[in-house]
């Protein structure tokens, strides 16, 4: 019970949160959050103390509807002036980026209409002059989301003029790197090599085409392009390596690391997954360090307690994130690994298996347990699951590694004049077949399966009773 006080508190606090962003916020949930608070403290009560956060998750955010004379102005808008407030995102004819217009009451998300959307240069903090038409979030879905971040509504610019740079900042710094970059891509390697290794360095997933994001999902390995702690960890230990051949200690090479991580972290975007990565590592690497100082025993460190720290500094940052799809599919799939890696690591099958068997069967059963926790929110939100995702993963979490190192490598070399025919065969030997395979998966037979309205709501069910029935097991 004591190891699941702090995962369970978060719990509450997030799934407080998700109701207070579909049912609203009464008056009372006040007193009910004190009343709890008080209970648990006086009769040191874990489950009161995870109702009391619960109800606090209640009390942290509520979503704001757009006024009525906002809804009015947004199609009459033919011209706005205001801040960047965001790190633009290219798209195939478009960049995106929040703007907050003066006279407005909200945000407006902007989709500037450009041929080159990965050389616009526009950066957070910006003051921009902007011309085309306005348009209402569509409700549901999208709209939902834009709403939560505070965006409400959409301009369609066909012009940007910017009338005042704006001054230093971490994030336009981030902005600024990540554009040169993506140039840099893009004259070294052929359009559709380009959109791929954008995506899968930087999450600029908006330049790939829409039926190449389609055969991810049906092939059931969209989570390859989505940054997350996959992405992070295979570039970390290239870092981690090279420190390594520099003869740096474990603790030294964590002070290198971690500053290294987090303006990786900034250059994609900030994104909930690569937050979440990113905290787990900074908690372990701080913690390694406390261990080789002597200030801790190594026993005591607990991956779902690290895991339960990034979910509470996310939610703080982003109080709406827990209805996030991306949210729950990062922090499901991270629990289910961490839960169920244990029970396979100790397995006496895992321990016969020759070297090359066992890591082959590692890569199956992390897959397997991160597909087994998204199972319920990947039927939900699609409607169908992927049978083929664990021999998909198998074949291209690899190949994905090798992708992210040769676009590292093409990065190194663009500067110099050969490195167009280095990035063409790389595209013709790694990129372009790796492409076809993500294709080839998705086009087998019953690679979709469909599924039914309550089919997630079923899953979690069934998970809840293993999770029940495992802590019954353990208490005795």
């Amino acid at each position: 019970m004591d190891r699941a006080i702090f995962p369970g508190l978060v719990l509450a606090l997030a799934f407080g949160v998700a109701m207070a962003g579909i049912m609203g916020r009464p008056d009372w949930f006040l007193l009910a959050a004190l009343a709890s608070l008080a209970l648990a403290l006086l009769r040191r009560s874990p489950p009161l103390l995870w109702l009391a956060a619960f109800f606090a998750g209640l009390l942290l955010w509520q979503p704001s509807p757009v006024p009525k004379a906002t809804k009015a102005q947004i199609p009459l808008l033919r011209e706005i002036t205001g801040s960047v407030k965001d790190i633009p995102e290219p798209h195939p004819k478009t960049t995106s980026f929040a703007v907050r217009p003066s006279g407005l009451d909200g945000d407006l998300l902007v989709y500037l209409r450009t041929e080159t959307p990965w050389q616009v240069e526009l950066g957070p903090g910006d003051l921009v002059r902007l011309s085309g038409e306005g348009e209402l979030l569509k409700p549901g879905g999208w709209g939902e989301y834009l709403k939560r971040r505070g965006i409400v509504g959409l301009f369609w610019a066909d012009g940007a003029e910017v009338l005042e740079q704006g001054g230093f900042s971490v994030l336009r710094l981030a902005g600024k790197l990540r554009a040169g970059l993506l140039a840099r891509l893009y004259a070294a390697v052929p359009k559709q090599g380009a959109e791929l290794l954008a995506a899968l360095l930087f999450g600029t997933r908006g330049l790939l085409p829409e039926e190449e994001k389609a055969a991810f999902r049906t092939a059931g390995v969209a989570h390859l392009l989505a940054l997350s702690g996959l992405h992070l960890s295979i570039l970390t230990a290239t870092v981690w390596w090279l420190l390594g051949l520099m003869r740096l200690r474990p603790g030294a090479r964590y002070l290198v690391l971690l500053p290294l991580s987090w303006g990786y972290v900034l250059l994609a975007g900030a994104r909930i997954s690569l937050v979440r990565a990113a905290i787990m590592l900074s908690v372990f690497g701080l913690f390694w360090l406390l261990w080789e100082w002597g200030l801790v025993l190594r026993r005591w460190y607990d991956p779902l307690q690290g895991l339960s720290v990034a979910a509470l500094f996310v939610i703080l940052i982003w109080p709406w994130s827990p209805l996030d799809t991306g949210f729950q599919l990062s922090f499901l799939a991270t629990f289910s690994i961490l839960y169920l890696w244990p029970g396979w690591g100790h397995s006496p099958l895992r321990a016969r298996l020759s070297r090359p068997g066992r890591w082959i069967a590692d890569i199956l059963a992390t897959s397997a347990f991160a597909q087994a926790g998204t199972l319920p929110i990947v039927g939900s939100t699609f409607g169908y699951i992927s049978p083929y995702g664990l021999v998909a993963n198998l074949l291209l979490i690899p190949w994905t590694g090798l992708i992210l190192w040769a676009g590292l490598f093409l990065l190194i070399i663009s500067p110099f004049s050969w490195a167009p025919s280095i990035g063409h065969f790389l595209h013709r030997v790694v990129v372009s077949p790796y492409l076809y395979a993500v294709e080839g998966l998705a086009s087998l037979p019953g690679a979709a399966l469909p599924v039914g309205e309550g089919f997630g709501l079923w899953c979690l069910c069934c998970a809840l009773g293993i999770l029940l029935l495992r802590a019954a097991q353990e208490e005795i």
